[in-house]
């Protein structure tokens, strides 16, 4: 059976009989495996279609056990990633959470949209290349089922607008943000996780959240912000996701 799908390669290792297995995030079947003879440095067309960051048309012999790619024809090679060294740690960092965080078999349309989004935008930015990372992962936790609470203090239901100077507080072990009240209670326990940024922590998020990602290509947000943001969706996807791909960052596996 052949199947044509959409698809970004996520990543690529070597197998028996010289031929390399290709893990593929399809639009339409989602996270999937699949083998192919073809070799990727050549400088032919269907070459460049087996490389991290390109997006591509793929047409897929699937088998009873397994997947093999019969021909491919590239839709969009972003190589302008691998041209500056931010973009590059960003959007492998951006392919590695993809790659831990999608289900095999499981599509995802919506994801595999607001990837493209994110690719051609980091492709194309000039500065906080970081901060569309964290737009990305913010925008991804609504889709993953795992969204902190915004809208109320996580352990009692209080208003933010009822907070005082408390409605900066987050508990990344809580799930959201949280009134001082709370706090001070959840303190005590010994996995509490709860950060107070200098920040309207809400506003960031829900700005994040709401946004397109092309928004984010003239964002970059003052170090103290970055770093912080960075901290808290780092233990944030660690804690709901087992995954964190923040710290530290980390190259492509070829």
């Amino acid at each position: 059976m052949i199947i044509t799908t959409e698809g970004i390669v996520l990543r690529q290792r070597k197998i028996a009989n010289n031929r390399r297995m290709i893990v593929l995030f399809t639009k339409q079947y989602g996270k999937l495996s699949a083998g192919t003879s073809a070799n990727e440095k050549s400088r032919s067309k269907a070459a460049l279609a087996l490389r991290p960051f390109t997006y591509a048309e793929y047409d897929i012999f699937k088998g009873r056990e397994a997947y093999s790619i019969n021909s491919a024809q590239v839709k969009r090679s972003f190589y302008s990633i691998g041209e500056d060294i931010d973009r590059f740690m960003n959007a492998s960092a951006f392919i590695e959470y993809l790659d831990k965080v999608l289900e095999e078999g499981v599509p995802a349309p919506k994801l595999f949209d607001l990837s493209l989004e994110f690719l051609q935008s980091v492709s194309e930015c000039r500065t906080g290349t970081d901060t569309l990372l964290y737009a990305f992962i913010v925008k991804t936790l609504k889709m993953l089922g795992v969204a902190p609470e915004l809208s109320c203090c996580v352990n009692c239901g209080k208003a933010p607008e009822n907070f005082g100077e408390g409605f900066k507080i987050f508990s990344v072990s809580g799930g959201g943000i949280i009134c001082p009240e709370c706090a001070a209670e959840e303190k005590r326990e010994a996995d509490s996780l709860i950060y107070r940024p200098d920040f309207d922590i809400i506003n960031v998020f829900r700005y994040f959240d709401s946004k397109p990602v092309k928004t984010f290509e003239k964002v970059d947000l003052k170090p103290e912000i970055r770093n912080e943001v960075r901290q808290i969706l780092s233990e944030y996807t660690s804690r709901y996701l087992g995954v964190d791909v923040l710290t530290p960052t980390r190259g492509l596996e070829v």
